[in-house]
Order: structure tokens, then sequence, then C-alpha cells
């Protein structure tokens, strides 16, 4: 699949549910923000895509910082085990934390709404899951044992 057609699939299924999303041909990304029900309030969403595919990365709007580091670490490889589809990741030269979503079209006519909403719902509801503890860990507030436990009992 060219990687025109990809990106025209997932504007068209932006506009289509009225999103305010940038885009930037030059680079073939899409940037938006996303709100959630968790502490956190919102995310960013970054889509980039390539020759294969595309990835979508939902943004934490908070760092880590030096103190917390190790403790949102293990939270969030605590949290990656046993995930299907996508990952959590920690950048550790500033605290980023992100979840990622890859989605390869290579061998694909097209991209469906199904794939495309899929694709972009897992971040936010991974954000949704486990914002709280996120949270709570990068404000020094507990620890991530107690904080997996609480995400991982939610429905």
């Amino acid at each position: 699949m060219k990687i025109e057609n990809a990106i025209d699939a997932i504007r068209d299924y932006l506009d289509a549910d009225n999103w305010n999303y940038d885009f930037n041909a030059e680079k073939q990304f899409i940037k938006c923000g996303v709100n959630i029900s968790c502490k956190l309030k919102s995310i960013h969403l970054f889509i980039s895509f390539n020759d294969n595919g595309y990835t979508v990365y939902g943004i934490c709007p908070m760092n880590a910082d030096e103190e917390t580091m190790s403790a949102v670490s293990e939270y969030i490889t605590r949290a990656n085990y046993g995930l299907r589809c996508g990952n959590f990741e920690l950048d550790y030269s500033d605290g980023q934390v992100r979840y990622k979503v890859y989605t390869s079209t290579r061998g694909m006519d097209s991209v469906t709404t199904e794939v495309i909403k899929e694709s972009i719902d897992i971040p936010c509801f991974m954000f949704d899951r486990y914002g709280d503890g996120l949270a709570a860990l990068i404000m020094g507030f507990s620890d991530p044992v107690t904080e997996i436990e609480k995400a991982e009992k939610k429905d």
C-alpha cells in the first residue's frame, strides 16, 4: 500500500468523526490531543507514517523525573506484561511516557475503518486504564505494585 493511501484513509476517518488535528505533509505525521477519563485528563496523539505502515503514539502530558523514573519504569514494565497490541515506552533521556501501536499495511489495498479506529483507540484506552497510576507515580505519591494492582482491577 502506498503511504498516501494510508494517510488519506486516516485523515478521512478523523474528518468523518470531526477530529481537530494537524497534518504535516512534508514529514508525514498527524498530531492532535484527546481527552481521556483518568486523572491525566488528556494525552497527545502522534501518528507517523512509513512505506510499510503507520505508528500511533499516545503521549503522556507529564514526564517522569530522576526521582520517579525507576518507579515509572517498573510500573510500565508490569503493565506491558501480557499485552497483545502495543506497549508502553519510557524515554530515559527526558522521562516521556508513551503508548505505541504499530499497524502494518504491507500487502494491503486499503486500511479499514475498524483497523484505523482500533489503532487510535488502543493508546487512549491504555492511558484510561493505567493513567491514574502513572500520574501517582510521576508525582511520587505511590509505588508501582500498588498502582498496577489498582489498574488491573478495572474492568
